[in-house]
């Protein structure tokens, strides 16, 4: 059952930080409100990324376009949840919960108690699930370039660089506004860079 009021994404974003930085769970708490609002703005971010497919390409490009993400980006959620399914049953067998952890992201969840059989196990399903998310966007990637142009696609860069740099500052500043952290802390940038990546993989 998710926490009421809050997106699995930022679930997913304060399951992982708190793991990476071995936070405690009222540290995790915080965090989950926090990423809360940074989701509404990685929203708004993807929306900007979108209306610029629009205003970048002839509309019947544009609406191929977009189609095609939507396919791709339903595709990835039912692989998502089908891994999900699997791995909270390994969890189970332990009276343990798999909790918010993403399958596909390549920070894995700690099998702390699991056997060597199941963690093995765990790791495949999430190799798996990756390999096909993967397979997924090279087949969305291969169609979608077929019918742009050099600039088309280089326009198209450009924006989705914008929004994965949108994405990274509202996830920097959700988390230092849940854990207190200074404005300048460089050992921090590595735990924004794997944010910044799980956030773009739910998009």
């Amino acid at each position: 059952m998710a926490v009421r009021g809050v997106p699995l994404l930022a679930l997913a974003l304060a399951a992982a930080a708190a793991s990476r930085l071995q936070l405690d769970d009222d540290a995790e708490a915080r965090l989950r409100v926090s990423f809360t609002q940074a989701v509404s703005a990685t929203d708004a971010a993807d929306r900007a990324y979108r209306a610029a497919i629009e205003s970048t390409l002839p509309r019947e490009s544009a609406h191929t376009m977009l189609s095609t993400m939507a396919a791709f980006r339903e595709m990835v959620q039912q692989t998502r949840e089908s891994a999900t399914r699997e791995l909270g049953e390994i969890w189970r067998r332990y009276d343990k919960s798999y909790g918010w952890f993403d399958p596909l992201d390549t920070y894995a969840a700690p099998t702390h108690g699991l056997n060597h059989a199941d963690a093995t196990r765990a790791a495949t399903i999430a190799d798996r699930a990756r390999g096909q998310v993967d397979a997924l966007r090279a087949q969305a990637n291969e169609a979608v370039v077929k019918m742009l142009t050099a600039h088309q696609i280089e326009t198209l860069r450009q924006g989705k660089l914008q929004r994965r740099e949108r994405f990274r500052t509202a996830l920097s500043d959700a988390a230092r506004e849940a854990l207190g952290l200074p404005a300048e802390q460089p050992q921090f940038d590595a735990l924004l860079d794997h944010l910044t990546m799980l956030a773009e993989g739910w998009y």
